[in-house]
């Protein structure tokens, strides 16, 4: 018999079809990617963490080895002796089957307590736990409370981290209760549709999105046109109500559909095949920028248990910048670059690494001149977080700050658009988009997200490549990203002169 887990529970409620893939079409599920394992592995240090809030207590995974049975049969017995925590307790029962993260009794009661690794409580982890307290009902072990446990994003490092203030527990109890009917109609439902093994029908829709974007996604709108209805840039959903109604191509939209002025230029762009420039609006921008340019980009970490002494859960902390120098023609006059030293983030006595890179900048960026970024709204917050962090550097930092110049701004307001572009703003759209021979196949690091999980990994001590390469491979993939932005704006600035 086919026992529902919470997380194959959580992809029924989703999607039936997505459940359905799961288990009798795993060919179809795309690897893990090292970001996704990266969060994985970050849920279980954080789980470790929050089981010594309840200390001296029996963990059912201990030597199990992937034996759900062995697991189950512990922690019965573990109960029925009254052992008073119990890390992964394990339940099955008609059909379902939950590990609790932390069991624990209280004053003669059973407290299921479910630990996440968010700084803020989900509507699918109300559905998660509520499943739990079914399968323990139904077991003969229902829980006198529910509790969430989560990350409080307030919480600051200073030394070793201690759980103590670091989490937040919160009753969930009337909501799960208030579940019940639901859980149980859904999870009858859904076992008689794995039982039948016929692939149920589902049409896409908003749900491929939420709570998360579908890992058969791509397969299950393969029929979609390319430049198709979901496509249109920010959608917020209408794309989803123009495709119910059988219109799927952008060509096909009709003329009030949108009354967005980027989503109108693209839609205008793609039914043409032509590109869309407003070249008044993109001079008068331009014009705004005085030599010399400093283009600029930050990479960052932000790791949900912070380890940097001054930080918090999820804050993004810079550990290297690029900067192109250029004169107003885009003509490149000098290069210069920062990258932090990992033993800066954990070694005692070290220099702290934000205030080496603030004192680089210093000498990287003088009084004069547009300081360039493509998407201001994630550089600027990182220089006002640095301001935050090191008061006597604000004036400073304020000062880069009100020099800045986003590059984005022609593109995300519809200046400029090329339908090879299509919804899409972020520099790796639009740089190959504009010159298709730059690009970053040629690096050992392709994107932030992997620079972020690598760097991550050498301030951990968790690194096991060559570092002195690796730290190359940084320098090079965000000399790629500074340089592009040199590109684009040699580009932007061809169309007047």
């Amino acid at each position: 018999m086919l026992n529902l887990s919470k997380s194959r529970f959580l992809s029924g409620c989703q999607c039936e079809k997505k459940l359905f893939f799961d288990i009798y079409r795993k060919d179809l599920k795309p690897p893990t990617t090292e970001a996704k394992q990266a969060v994985f592995d970050t849920g279980h240090v954080v789980g470790a963490l929050a089981q010594k809030l309840y200390p001296g207590g029996k963990d059912v995974n201990e030597g199990v080895n992937k034996d759900w049975q062995i697991a189950i049969n512990r922690t019965k017995e573990w109960l029925d002796q009254g052992i008073q925590t119990i890390y992964e307790a394990t339940f099955s029962s008609a059909g379902g089957f939950a590990a609790v993260d932390i069991l624990h009794h209280q004053n003669g009661e059973r407290w299921a307590i479910e630990v996440k690794s968010s700084g803020s409580i989900k509507p699918h982890y109300i559905t998660d736990a509520s499943f739990q307290y079914f399968v323990m009902k139904q077991s003969g072990y229902t829980p006198g409370k529910v509790f969430l446990m989560y990350v409080d994003k307030s919480f600051i490092k200073n030394g070793e981290i201690v759980p103590e203030g670091l989490f937040t527990l919160e009753d969930i109890t009337q909501q799960v209760v208030e579940n019940q009917a639901a859980i149980e109609a859904k999870h009858t439902l859904l076992l008689a549709m794995l039982s039948s093994k016929d692939e149920p029908i589902r049409e896409i829709g908003k749900h491929c999105e939420e709570p998360f974007e579908c890992d058969y996604m791509r397969h299950c709108c393969s029929h979609l046109p390319d430049n198709n209805v979901l496509e249109i840039y920010s959608h917020r959903g209408k794309g989803w109500e123009l495709y119910q109604q059988g219109i799927h191509s952008i060509t096909d939209i009709p003329e009030d559909a949108f009354t967005n002025a980027r989503q109108q230029v693209q839609i205008t762009g793609t039914k043409s095949n032509a590109l869309q420039i407003d070249h008044q609006s993109i001079k008068e921008f331009m014009s705004s920028f005085s030599a010399p340019l400093y283009f600029f980009d930050f990479e960052t970490i932000n790791p949900t248990l912070p380890v940097l002494d001054g930080t918090s859960p999820f804050q993004q902390v810079p550990f290297q910048y690029s900067l192109h120098i250029t004169d107003l023609k885009g003509e490149i006059l000098d290069h210069r670059e920062f990258l932090a030293e990992p033993e800066d983030f954990y070694s005692t006595g070290a220099i702290d690494p934000r205030r080496k890179l603030i004192d680089q900048l210093k000498k990287d960026i003088p009084a004069d001149g547009t300081i360039v970024v493509y998407y201001a709204g994630f550089e600027v917050p990182r220089l006002k977080e640095l301001a935050e962090a090191f008061p006597e550097e604000r004036e400073f930092i304020e000062s880069l700050i009100g020099r800045v110049k986003d590059l984005l701004i022609p593109f995300k307001a519809g200046w400029y658009f090329d339908p090879k572009m299509k919804g899409g703003n972020s520099i790796k759209i639009v740089l190959p988009a504009i010159d298709p021979n730059y690009s970053y196949k040629d690096l050992e690091i392709t994107n932030g997200s992997d620079a972020s999980n690598i760097f991550l990994s050498m301030t951990l001590s968790q690194f096991s490549g060559d570092k002195e390469k690796t730290k190359k491979a940084f320098l090079e993939y965000c000399k790629r990203d500074s340089e592009g932005m040199v590109v684009i704006y040699r580009h932007l600035i061809s169309l007047y002169n």
